[in-house]
C-alpha cells in the first residue's frame, strides 16, 4: 500500500473540490442504495479521511465507521463531528487488516482509496475483509481512477489548489508500463501571517477492470456491475473514474 501519511496533508486535505466530491458520491451512493433496497443500517466507510461521507450519511439514518490508518485525517474528522448527535465513529485501522464486532450492510471506499492498494495481495485482503464485513445481501460500493483520470491529471502535470486553510502545489507521474502514478504534495499552511511548508509523496496504481472483477468474484461477492463516475471533468474523451457496485449473496 502507499505509504503516504497524510499527517500533514491532512490539514490541507479539504478543500473546495474534494468536499464536493464528497457531496456527489453520497448522493450517487443513496441512489444506489435505494435502488438495492438497502435502508439506512450500519455503515463502514475504508479510508474516511476527513470523515465528510461518514457525516453525510449518518445524518440520513445510518450508523457509520469510519475507518482510516492516518491518524491526522481521523482527528480532523472528529473535530468535525465534535458536538453532533449523529451516529458515527472513527477507528484507526488498516483497511487490509481490520475486524468487526458486528456485521454492516453497506462497505464504501472513495477517492480513489482504492488505488493506493499497490499489490494484488492488498488489493485480495481488502476486497476479502469487506466481503467478511459485510451482512448478507449486502452491498460494497466503490470508485478506482481509470488509466484516462492518470494518463491527463497525473501524466506530467502540476495542479495549484489554494484554500483558506493552505497552499499546495501537486507535481504528478504516470508510469503507464508499470501502471504506477507518483504525485509530490508540497504545501503551505496558513499560520497567521506566515506559511509552514511540508511536503508528502503519493502512489497510486490503475486497476484495470478486469482485475477488479476478479478479486471481488475470489472475496466471494456478486459484481453487480462498474459505471461512470465523472464528479470532475476529465478535459477529453474518457471517463475520470469508475464506480464499482457488488453485493454479497442473501
Amino acid at each position: 500500500m502507499g505509504q503516504v501519511s497524510y499527517d500533514r496533508f491532512a490539514e490541507a486535505y479539504d478543500w473546495d473540490g474534494s468536499l464536493d466530491f464528497s457531496r456527489k458520491a453520497f448522493r450517487r451512493l443513496t441512489e444506489i442504495c435505494a435502488e438495492f433496497g438497502i435502508r439506512p443500517g450500519r455503515h463502514l466507510d475504508l479510508g474516511c479521511g476527513t470523515g465528510t461521507l461518514a457525516l453525510l450519511m449518518a445524518g440520513v439514518g445510518w450508523e457509520v465507521i469510519g475507518l482510516d490508518r492516518s491518524s491526522a485525517m481521523l482527528a480532523k474528522a472528529r473535530g468535525k463531528a465534535n458536538g453532533s448527535d449523529r451516529r458515527v465513529t472513527f477507528l484507526l485501522e488498516d483497511m487490509r487488516r481490520f475486524q468487526l464486532q458486528a456485521p454492516v450492510h453497506l462497505v464504501t471506499s472513495f477517492y480513489d482509496t482504492v488505488n493506493h492498494l499497490l499489490a494484488p495481495e492488498d488489493l485480495t485482503a481488502t476486497l476479502t475483509g469487506a466481503a467478511r464485513a459485510l451482512a448478507r445481501g449486502g452491498l460494497l460500493v466503490f470508485d478506482v481512477n481509470t488509466e484516462a483520470a492518470f494518463t491527463r491529471i497525473w501524466g506530467g502535470v502540476t495542479h495549484f489548489i489554494e484554500s483558506p486553510e493552505a497552499a499546495t502545489v501537486y507535481a504528478l507521474s504516470y508510469d503507464a508500463a508499470n501502471r504506477l502514478a507518483r504525485g509530490t504534495v508540497t504545501g503551505f499552511l496558513r499560520r497567521g501571517g506566515s506559511y509552514e511548508r511540508f511536503q508528502e509523496e503519493i502512489v497510486e496504481r490503475y486497476w484495470p477492470p478486469e482485475a477488479i472483477e476478479q478479486q471481488i468474484e475470489a472475496a466471494g461477492l456478486q459484481v453487480v456491475r462498474y459505471e461512470t463516475f465523472n464528479p470532475f471533468p476529465l478535459g477529453g474523451p474518457g471517463d475520470l473514474k469508475w464506480l464499482w457496485v457488488a453485493r454479497k449473496e442473501q
